[in-house]
Formats: structure tokens, C-alpha cells, sequence
């Protein structure tokens, strides 16, 4: 057991340290600040839960609160756990030294997911936690419900974070003695996502006999049953933070299920998983060919930059998968008919449809962030572009160009599929697109300022370079700004204007030109100086 806290220990201080890491922060004091900076977002998270919570206190059971966020926690904690799992189990550079250590296979395996706990417990404090305590707020306080709200809490990442790690792990041992082992871990995580995406809404969809559905409200708990139908442990949950001993002790023993069957097979799904895809070991290397004929500097880097993406399954996953995630939510819930076109071609939604469908289409430039990473990407291979021989601007150039190509070919997948189902006319399409190209320019080339400021090259895992990064954090910032500025804008304007988006897209066409001028005139030296 000693054995078993030390590497725990050690773990967790990686975990912290990459976090700080990738924040590229140096002073004590700030690293600590930055380790604070997501309780802050235990504000907006507060303000949903109170919106959720006054929507049930109009039926007198403000305890559907925490059933409603449990079920979306988790549902958060497995996307955002996928990643993160991909990245200390298959793309942590300790692998090799751990396998030689004199320890059980299945401490290796709990003190990595002690890591993934922690950051999926910040989710589940967020939301989860904050419906209990705006739960006991409003009931009065209770030793019990305060005892197994804070039980539920810690426990909430459990089931979430093992059955990833169940999928996962061994999915990754069998694509990994593969030649195409990147593209079949993308490939399937993508379709697993999908997949799991699908069978949520199919679930939520799934309707009952009117004869079930009378006598399930007719019971005491028939809303949280109707609620919960598809997630049964979010009623043992909700029943057990008030005063349910059976319903509490089921939710405890799913847990404790779940922890020792990944103990039992940990053992045979890590050393399959090490030995099948370790990226340190020699591995399947390919010979490559060589080309003789000159090739445009240019055209070789653009590939270079969008090839460190698509090369390393926890970049595309983090960067690019965000962008296209609409797109598959938008054939789901098509598909289960949670998003029809009678509902946006109403009369109310009809004036908004050209804000909508700029809105669809300039997603993967607004949640996508990819020029604010362009340069932590490439870690300590960043010399290699360094003694080329091409200018620090053109250098920067083509970093924004693999940048738009993504972000581009990701919008005009989501046009068409937006703009046929929504039967966009050529007049929205046509102003929709002007505002997205404007937007994706702007945004992409003030990104990059981001990254030149702050570049984080020194990193020890890929998820270290596009994850919890603070230039990320900073690029959303800005994109928090420039849509509050233009709502505010908006609300002044809309009855004067014919033609508000186009006037949206002109002042983005003017900041593109400033920043664009900036970058490429004051911003190529400091380029060069980036060691």
C-alpha cells in the first residue's frame, strides 16, 4: 500500500506540475493562482444550478435538480475523461519506467487515474456539488444530506472514469500493433463518441405506453423516475441524499462493482495496452521515401502543421474533434428528432435564422482556439521549422493557412449540412458565410499573438500542449468579448439596420486588417526569439 500512495503521490504532483506547465507561468505565487483560476467557475455554474432548481421548486421537488445534473456530470465527465485517459495511459513518456518498477500492474493503473479523478472531480464540484448545496439551502441543514452529499460528490467520478478507462484501454491495445494505429485510435474514438452520443438521445427519445407513463407519474416518485429512466443510478443517487438507506446502498455497491472489476482485469488490459502501443518502445517505424524534385517551402510546412495534428490522436481529439462535435450532434439530434425543422422555421426563430446559421457555421472558428497552440504543438521539435530556410513571417503565415484550412473545411461541412436541412436561401447562405470567413480570419490571426507571447515548447505530454492550457483560456476570452460586443451592439442597432450581420462582418474585416498588420509587422522578430 506504501508503494501504491508513493506513485499516487507522484502522479498527482505530475498532474499539478503539467497543469502549471502548460499555463507557461515561472513565479510560485502565480502557478498557485492559476491552479485557483477554475473555481471561479463555480459562478456561472451556481447561476445555472439556481435557474434549474427554481424550474422544480414550481412542482415542490427541488430535488430533481441534482438527478438532472448528475446525469449531465457524467455525461461531461466521460467526454472530457476520453482524452485525458488516451494521454497518461498511451502518450505519457514515464510508461517504460513504470513497466520495470517492482509494483502490481493494477497500482500503476489506479494511481494514473488518480490524476483523471482529480480533474473530473473539479466537473463534478461544479455542478453536482453546487445542486446539493443549493438543495440543502434550500431544505435546511441536515447532517445526513450533508454526509452523503458530500459521499455523492466524491463518488460521482467513479463510475464515469472506469468505464472510459474499460472502453478505452482496451481498444487502444488492439489498434496498437497496427501501421495505422494513429488513424484507427482517431477513427474510433470518433465513432465511439458518436456512438455514445446516439444511444443518450435514441435512450432520452425512446418513448413509453401512455398506460406506463400515467402509472409512473402516479407514483410519489414518478417524475424523477421519468427523469431518470435512462440512468437508473441518478435515482439511487438523488433517493439516497434524501434519506434512502436501500437506494444508497445500491448506488454504492454500482461504485464499488465498477472499482474491482477494473482491479481484477487491470492487470491483463495495461500490459496488453504498454506492450501493443507504447510510443518510447521501437514500435513499427516507417521508411518513408525520398523526393529529390523541389517542393514549395510552403506547401511542405502547411502539410508539416497539419500533419502534428492528425499524426497524434490526443491533438485531434482535443483541438479538431471539438469543431466537428456540432456536426454530430447536429445528425443526432436530427435523427432522434430533438432538433426539427418545424421548431426553426417558426415564426419566432425565422428573424434569428441568419444569426443561427452564422452562428452553426463559424463554431469550429470560435471553439476551436487551434492558432493558439499552433507553436506548443510542436514541443522541442519547434528548431526544426527554426533552421529552415524561410523567413520568421513566413513562417508565421503558414502556421495561420494550416489553421484556416481546418477551421474552413469544418465550416462548409457544417454549412451544407445546416443549410439544406434548415432550407437556407442564397441570400443567408451568402451573408452567413461573409460574417464566418471574417470571423475565422480575425480569430485565427489573434490567436497566434496568444502563442507568440506565451509559447510552451518544454512540455512532457501532448495534452500538456492543447489542454488546460491558459492560451486557450485567454483565445476564449477574447471570443467572450468580441459576442458580448456584439449583443450589446446588436440591442442598439437592430431597428436601424437592415443588414446587421454584414455590418458585423465589416467591423471584423477592419480588426482583421489592424491585427493582420500588427502581426506580420511587429511580431516576426519576437517569432525568431522563441527558444
Amino acid at each position: 500500500m506504501n508503494k501504491f500512495i508513493a506513485l499516487t503521490k507522484i502522479q498527482i504532483k505530475d498532474f499539478l506540475s503539467k497543469y502549471t506547465q502548460s499555463a507557461n507561468v515561472k513565479n510560485k505565487w502565480l502557478s498557485l493562482i492559476i491552479i485557483l483560476i477554475p473555481v471561479l467557475l463555480i459562478i456561472p455554474a451556481f447561476q445555472i444550478v439556481k435557474k434549474v432548481n427554481e424550474v422544480f421548486l414550481v412542482i415542490n421537488q427541488g430535488e430533481l435538480t441534482i438527478t438532472y445534473m448528475y446525469i449531465g456530470t457524467v455525461m461531461m465527465m466521460f467526454f472530457a475523461c476520453i482524452p485525458f485517459i488516451i494521454s497518461v495511459f498511451f502518450y505519457s513518456k514515464d510508461l517504460k519506467f513504470l513497466a520495470t518498477l517492482p509494483v502490481k500492474a493494477d497500482f500503476i493503473v489506479f494511481s494514473k487515474l488518480a490524476a483523471v479523478y482529480i480533474y473530473l472531480f473539479m466537473i463534478g464540484t461544479f455542478f453536482l456539488g453546487t445542486s446539493i448545496i443549493v438543495h440543502i439551502l434550500g431544505t435546511g441543514i441536515d447532517i445526513y444530506v450533508i454526509f452523503t452529499g458530500i459521499m455523492a460528490v466524491f463518488m460521482a467520478p467513479i463510475l464515469p472514469m472506469i468505464l472510459a478507462t474499460l472502453i478505452i484501454i482496451p481498444f487502444m491495445s488492439f489498434v496498437g500493433g497496427s501501421k495505422k494505429r494513429n488513424i484507427l485510435a482517431i477513427a474510433g474514438n470518433i465513432m465511439l463518441l458518436t456512438g455514445i452520443i446516439f444511444i443518450q438521445l435514441l435512450i432520452a427519445k425512446m418513448e413509453m405506453s401512455p398506460e406506463t407513463l400515467n402509472q409512473m407519474l402516479l407514483q410519489e416518485d414518478g417524475i424523477l423516475r421519468l427523469i431518470g429512466r435512462s440512468f437508473p443510478p441518478s435515482i439511487w443517487l438523488t433517493k439516497m441524499i434524501t434519506g434512502s438507506l436501500i437506494d444508497a446502498a445500491l448506488f454504492i455497491l454500482l461504485n464499488a462493482g465498477f472499482f474491482y472489476l477494473l482491479k481484477i482485469i487491470a492487470r491483463h488490459i495495461y500490459m496488453k495496452g504498454l506492450l501493443a502501443f507504447n510510443e518510447e518502445g521501437s514500435g513499427i517505424k516507417s521508411r518513408g521515401k525520398i523526393y529529390y524534385k523541389k517542393r514549395s517551402k510552403g506547401l511542405q510546412l502547411i502539410k508539416r502543421h497539419i500533419g502534428i495534428i492528425f499524426g497524434t490522436p490526443v491533438f485531434l481529439l482535443n483541438s479538431v474533434l471539438i469543431m466537428f462535435l456540432p456536426i454530430i450532434m447536429f445528425f443526432m439530434l436530427s435523427f432522434t428528432g430533438e432538433l426539427s425543422n418545424e421548431i426553426l422555421s417558426s415564426p419566432y426563430f425565422s428573424s434569428y435564422i441568419v444569426y443561427i446559421y452564422a452562428g452553426i457555421i463559424t463554431t469550429p472558428a470560435i471553439v476551436g482556439s487551434l492558432s493558439a497552440t499552433v507553436i506548443s504543438r510542436e514541443g522541442k521539435s519547434f528548431w526544426e521549422t527554426r533552421v529552415m530556410p524561410i523567413s520568421g513571417k513566413d513562417n508565421i503565415r503558414y502556421r495561420v493557412y494550416s489553421t484556416l484550412i481546418i477551421t474552413f473545411f469544418a465550416s462548409i461541412l457544417l454549412g451544407i449540412t445546416a443549410g439544406v436541412y434548415l432550407n437556407i436561401n442564397i441570400e443567408t447562405a451568402l451573408n452567413a458565410f461573409v460574417f464566418c470567413i471574417v470571423a475565422t480570419l480575425f480569430l485565427s490571426t489573434v490567436d497566434i499573438f496568444i502563442n507568440i507571447e506565451r509559447p510552451s515548447l518544454n512540455w512532457l505530454s501532448p495534452t500538456a500542449a492543447v489542454k488546460n492550457n491558459l492560451n486557450v483560456l485567454l483565445s476564449l476570452v477574447i471570443r467572450a468579448i468580441v459576442i458580448g460586443g456584439f449583443y450589446l451592439l446588436y440591442r442598439g442597432i437592430s431597428d436601424k439596420l437592415s443588414n446587421v450581420i454584414l455590418f458585423f462582418s465589416f467591423i471584423l474585416f477592419i480588426l482583421y486588417i489592424i491585427s493582420s498588420y500588427i502581426l506580420y509587422k511587429f511580431y516576426p522578430k519576437k517569432f525568431e526569439e522563441i527558444k
